[in-house]
Parts: C-alpha cells; sequence; structure tokens
C-alpha cells in the first residue's frame, strides 16, 4: 500500500466532520422549539452558503459561477440518492459516503 493511499485511510471524511460539528453546535445551542435533535435548516443553509462564497471569493468570476453549478449539480446528486435509501428503507448513515 502507498504512503498516500495509508493517509487516505487515516483521515477522516471532511463530509463526515462537518456532519459532527454541525451536530453539536445544536446539541450545545439547541434551537428555540425544545425539541430534541433538531436544528435550523435556515442558520445551516446561511452558513453552508457563507462558506461557499468565502472559499470561491479568490477565483475568477468564471470558475466561481463553475464551482457553484458544481455544488447545485452535487446537492441534486445526494438529494435523490438519499430519497432512494428512505425509499428502500436504508438507514440514512448508508447514503453518506
Amino acid at each position: 500500500m502507498s504512503r498516500d493511499q495509508e493517509v487516505n485511510e487515516e483521515r477522516q471524511c471532511l463530509h463526515c466532520l462537518m456532519v459532527e460539528l454541525i451536530d453539536d453546535f445544536f446539541a450545545e445551542n439547541p434551537v428555540a422549539t425544545g425539541e430534541p435533535n433538531t436544528f435550523d435548516t435556515d442558520e445551516v443553509i446561511t452558513a453552508l452558503a457563507k462558506m461557499v462564497a468565502e472559499l470561491t471569493s479568490s477565483q475568477g468570476g468564471g470558475i466561481r459561477q463553475s464551482m457553484i453549478e458544481q455544488l447545485t449539480r452535487e446537492i441534486l446528486k445526494y438529494d435523490t440518492e438519499f430519497r432512494q435509501h428512505e425509499a428502500m428503507g436504508a438507514p440514512s448513515s448508508d447514503a453518506r459516503h
């Protein structure tokens, strides 16, 4: 096994880190509804939008637009995947990777 493969296997998934961070944030800062395990979707969407804008701000207009279009395609792709997993009764965590 190459060193790059070993590092990739040891490296935690960025998606999983982000989900864990969001879960921890709302566990420590519950939404006003009082419902356990809930989160403010507007706050999450706004945070993600700001993060993408910040990460792409140094790119030229065409590249930035291309990245935003790629993000939109990926959102639609994973939304479809999660819906398919739900329809099959599979745990949503299986759709994460």
